[in-house]
């Protein structure tokens, strides 16, 4: 499995006095009398927020980085550097119909280089929001979004801000060094983006494979006996995935117009603050769920529909935000 390992402390014995010895029977014997009358038994544990990492529930997790990843073409894809590696990994529309990566890391697990990075888009404010002043990498911006990224509650990271963290001097393909970001700007600690960790709940059906659509992109999951592997346009991206979300989100025209290819391509929004229907997928089973995320400050909780929380499996998470 391509999950990081935690260690688990053994629980100590204590030995019991010979005196008491007369008492526990007597409790014991009661106990069990009350247990052949029929007493209820205890309910069983309920799932919990993680005491460690609040992103994928690995080990304990340092100060956050967001990174913009570059996702067109075969050439892009074939030099991916760091989605293994991501606690997060957020699939995102983008102009033209076409995907790109929001992947989040934590600082004691980081891969040596992350890329291609590229430029940032106005989803990203509000979806990162809910993390706090995240340091956010990303090669630029459109002339417009960039007075609301300098606003945003955000350590914007850039070739125009820290080329030195930048390979190729920010041109594009670049590659970000993210122990030298962490390093020169700490960020903030970890924070839990509405994920619960535990075993898996009753139900949910069988299902080994899918794939998600865009207008000029797709993104697919096959789970291997143990996680997911992911592919990406038909080509293979990553393995090590243990949770997969497919969010059922709006995506509308954004506030903002790319003419980079030579004609208007309006760079669309995708809403993550509401709610809706998403399907959660761990170990090669499937969960209707219900999204709900009041406001931006704010994690995602994912719900059954008994009210009850939506337990991820321990290790990385693909968020596929599609309609």
């Amino acid at each position: 499995m391509n999950i990081r390992s935690t260690a688990h402390a053994s629980a100590a014995r204590r030995r019991t006095p010979h005196r008491l010895a007369p008492i526990l029977a007597a409790v014991i014997a009661l106990a069990a009398v009350q247990g052949c009358a029929g007493a209820p038994s205890e309910p069983p544990a309920q799932p919990s927020a993680p005491s460690g990492n609040p992103l994928d529930n690995v080990g304990t997790a340092g100060n956050l980085l967001a990174v913009k990843i570059d996702n067109v073409g075969a050439h892009i894809q074939a030099i991916h550097q760091g989605l293994a590696q991501a606690d997060i990994v957020y699939w995102i529309e983008v102009e033209g119909g076409q995907s790109r990566f929001l992947a989040v890391y934590d600082a004691n697990h980081l891969p040596a280089l992350i890329g291609p990075v590229r430029s940032a888009r106005e989803t990203d404010i509000p979806l990162l929001q809910q993390y706090g002043r995240v340091d956010f990498a990303y090669s630029g911006a459109i002339g417009g979004l960039l007075p609301l990224l300098a606003r945003a509650d955000l350590r914007n990271v850039t070739p125009a801000t820290d080329p030195g963290v930048f390979s190729n001097n920010g041109v594009d393909p670049t590659f970000v060094d993210p122990h030298r970001i962490l390093a020169e700007h700490p960020s903030v600690p970890a924070r839990s983006p509405g994920f619960v960790f535990g075993p898996a709940p009753d139900g949910g059906s069988p299902l080994t494979a899918m794939t998600w659509r865009l207008p000029a992109a797709s993104i697919g999951a096959h789970h291997n006996g143990s996680t997911y592997d992911v592919t990406v346009d038909g080509r293979h991206g990553w393995t090590g995935t243990a949770t997969v979300v497919v969010q059922h989100v709006s995506i509308v025209p954004g506030a903002f117009t790319d003419f980079n290819a030579g004609h208007p391509d309006n760079e669309v929004f995708t809403r993550t603050v509401g709610s809706g229907d998403a399907q959660v997928l761990r170990d090669g089973k499937v969960w209707n769920t219900h999204w709900d995320r009041p406001d931006a400050a704010a994690g995602t909780a994912f719900t059954l529909p008994d009210g009850s929380a939506m337990t991820f499996a321990t290790g990385p998470v693909l968020v596929v935000l599609v309609p």
